[in-house]
């Protein structure tokens, strides 16, 4: 993708830090947002816009020993300040000592890239910012902007008052994927006359993630045929790998469990009890809590009025991408394992209706939070009755949403609108409000992909 969309608010943050850094004193910014979402980009792109500001300074923190990264950094210093960098630094410290002493008279911006990548390095790092930053922040006008993709990692470093970082930084953005209007505007610039069909594509597979759009549309991928065969087009392809490589960062050794779990709920298994039953294990409950509050991976669903220790939980992965990759890729390894990446394609192919139905769903809800017009978004299902499978949604309601003037709206999500069931529904809001909403008009209508 050439242009560079979206992220309007997020740059007017940086830019206000910058000014502030440069006019008052050194401001310290923590970027922070899961992998491949846009956040080097981001910076990128603020420090070219504002270099007659002051010039930007790049570290990228790779697993390396420190001297190496040292002996690149340095350089960069030397090439983008145009300073004298002595030879013979031996540690970060030092160059950062440097650094601020320069912060004194010149202004510029200093970008740290995979931050968290300094506790593999050398972990007194942070202890040593945290030194150097205390004794310079008032005397010098740098704009310091770290990011990590590690989100178990960065939040422990910023997050843990236990840490030397904690509360140093002035700023924390946390970058998400695209909203749905510039996922529209994109796959637009690329392919004006898309469907909707297209459209729901590109969001099933990539929830909005930056890296991963960019790589469907820099090789024209621009329908559900054709994004579906470039993920299974080799066994290196970069979808293949991805989940696994994303998400061991994060899991660490115990990604074995953790992986199992995922894998359940991304085939349908959404209650804690249906997801221990399928793994033969007693107890997932701290495994679960991990997932959500640790990694933010899974999220709970709870009927719509719901109480908060309600017993009525749903599991779902919050991520489109992970949800698809645990759904095919890690669910049918033996395949790619084996080179037998058609027979993966065509898995996917022939799963993809049903599939993109939830994405559909999931569509509709993100579209109505950009909306900031409603203060409850979610679903309601009645936990009595059973179905062929047993599970208890016999009257569940795909979205019930309260706009913030009180007015309630319940919508069924159908891919193909003739589906929809409009007496069907009442029947459901009217089971719904013998609960909840009691003596409140609730309005009706269904959505479908002619909606998007």
């Amino acid at each position: 993708m050439k242009r560079f969309y979206n992220r309007e608010g997020e740059m007017a943050q940086l830019v206000e830090m910058q000014r502030q850094a440069f006019e008052d004193y050194s401001r310290f910014v923590v970027l922070t947002g899961r992998r491949r979402v846009g956040k080097t980009s981001l910076v990128y792109r603020l420090m070219e816009e504002t270099k007659e500001q002051g010039p930007g300074l790049y570290f990228f923190v790779g697993r390396k020993t420190e001297a190496s990264l040292l002996r690149t950094f340095c350089e960069e210093v030397r090439t983008k300040l145009n300073e004298y960098v002595p030879e013979g630094i031996t540690s970060f410290r030092e160059l950062m000592h440097l650094l601020f002493e320069i912060g004194k008279r010149r202004h510029f911006t200093l970008f740290i890239d995979e931050f968290q990548e300094f506790d593999n390095v050398n972990a007194e790092v942070f202890s040593d910012m945290q030194e150097l930053w205390d004794r310079y922040k008032k005397e010098t006008h740098v704009c310091l902007v770290v990011s990590g993709s590690i989100f178990r990692m960065m939040e422990k470093i910023f997050k843990d008052e236990e840490q030397p970082l904690f509360g140093r930084d002035d700023c924390t953005i946390r970058l998400q994927p695209f909203t749905t209007a510039t996922m529209r505007e994109i796959l637009s610039d690329y392919k004006p006359d898309y469907t909707n069909d297209d459209l729901l594509a590109l969001w099933t597979i990539t929830g909005g993630v930056a890296r991963y759009i960019e790589i469907l549309m820099n090789n024209r991928c621009t329908n559900v045929r054709k994004m579906l065969h470039y993920v299974c087009g080799s066994g290196d392809s970069f979808f293949i790998d991805e989940g696994r490589s994303v998400l061991i960062q994060e899991f660490g050794k115990q990604y074995g469990t953790y992986f199992s779990i995922l894998d359940q709920i991304a085939h349908g298994d959404v209650t804690q009890g249906e997801i221990e039953a399928s793994l033969g294990v007693k107890s997932l409950g701290g495994q679960l809590k991990v997932l959500e509050e640790k990694y933010g991976i899974i999220r709970k669903k709870r009927p719509v009025g719901a109480k908060e220790g309600s017993q009525t939980v749903r599991y779902e992965i919050q991520d489109n991408f992970f949800r698809f990759w645990f759904r095919y890729i890690h669910r049918y390894s033996s395949l790619i394992e084996i080179q037998n990446l058609p027979a993966l394609e065509k898995i996917m192919a022939d799963d993809y209706t049903i599939f993109s139905g939830i994405s559909l769903e999931r569509w509709f809800r993100q579209k109505m939070m950009e909306s900031h017009n409603y203060k409850t978004i979610g679903g309601w299902w009645q936990s009595g009755g059973t179905n062929a499978k047993g599970k208890s949604d016999d009257f569940e309601i795909d979205i019930v949403a309260e706009r913030l003037d009180g007015q309630v709206e319940a919508y069924e999500v159908k891919r193909n609108a003739q589906k929809y069931n409009p007496a069907r529904l009442r029947e459901k809001v009217e089971m719904m409000q013998h609960h909840l909403f009691r003596g409140r008009e609730v309005t009706i209508e269904g959505l479908s992909m002619e909606d998007m």
